[in-house]
């Protein structure tokens, strides 16, 4: 299967402090990714090195097959982006905005843009500096919608709006990804917007992205457990993601529980406590 995305190698730094180390990632058509990480971890660095709005050090991106700053028209039209700070021009009214947008476009809805901004009731006449900041997000997000894109990237788009508009807002999502192949690659730290719309989970650290995985499978198969042994007696703990010793024997984080590791497991002659856990725990685990 041809990846949307594809990225080897990237690095890039900010006044010398390295953000991104290295980092290779890979997104195939019709994936939902939520992108985890602390604040400052290099959420945004990385979606704007994707889309060519931040310089990269070094490393290769492709997105569609070409180059990510070589992208022709046809294939930047298919990308919609929300970022996360308002750049728009705060003088123009709303109407104003989405028609300057639309000359850029051969494909946009005006259904679409006039559905949206009916349910989400925003007067169009106001100007952008005039609207509240989670009325911009939603502005924001309907010219991302508009040309109906095959590719959406969302830096924390639901930040800015409350309960009820991120509700809306995580709906559409779902109705533009049940209805049409698009792949969508959102940031967040809200875990609970993530299970509800994603398909897969990525989690960003040290520069790098440490865990990349179906949510299902995440959630099924990542837990934390204790492993109780005699201090001097050596052990293998399959699939560790993260592990320290402590008094009690080694303590980690495994990424796959299985029969298979079980048995192995039991081989060792070991005790081994197990505790699953929730999404924020896992993200929480591998980022401390």
């Amino acid at each position: 299967m041809t990846c949307i995305v594809n990225v080897k190698g990237l690095t890039k730094s900010y006044k010398n402090q390295s953000v991104l180390k290295g980092l290779s990632w890979e997104i195939e058509p019709g994936d939902v990714v939520g992108l985890l990480g602390k604040n400052g971890a290099g959420k945004s660095t990385l979606l704007k090195s994707l889309l060519n709005i931040s310089d990269i050090d070094s490393g290769e991106i492709s997105i569609f097959g070409e180059q990510y700053n070589q992208l022709s028209s046809k294939n930047k039209a298919r990308i919609g982006y929300v970022p996360q700070e308002n750049d728009e021009i705060s003088w123009l009214s709303v109407n104003d905005l989405i028609n300057f947008r639309k000359q850029f476009y051969s494909t946009w809805s005006d259904e679409k843009v006039t559905e949206l901004i009916s349910r989400w009731e925003i007067d169009a006449t106001k100007k952008i500096a005039e609207l509240s900041p989670g009325q911009v997000q939603r502005v924001l997000i309907i010219l991302a919608l508009a040309p109906m894109p095959e590719l959406l990237i969302f830096d924390e788009p639901a930040a800015s709006l409350d309960p009820a508009g991120r509700r809306d807002f995580l709906k559409e999502i779902l109705t533009l990804v049940s209805d049409e192949n698009i792949t969508v690659i959102f940031s967040t730290h809200i875990t609970s917007d993530l299970e509800r719309i994603a398909n897969k989970v990525a989690i960003l650290d040290k520069g790098k992205i440490c865990y990349f995985n179906d949510l299902d499978i995440t959630k099924e198969s990542v837990v934390q457990l204790t492993v109780h042994c005699k201090k001097e007696q050596g052990i293998t703990i399959p699939y560790l993601l993260r592990g320290k010793l402590h008094s009690q024997g080694q303590y980690g984080v495994v990424s796959q529980l299985d029969q298979a590791w079980l048995a192995e497991m039991k081989e060792q002659a070991v005790e081994v406590t197990i505790n699953p856990m929730g999404l924020e725990d896992i993200f929480l685990e591998l980022t401390a």
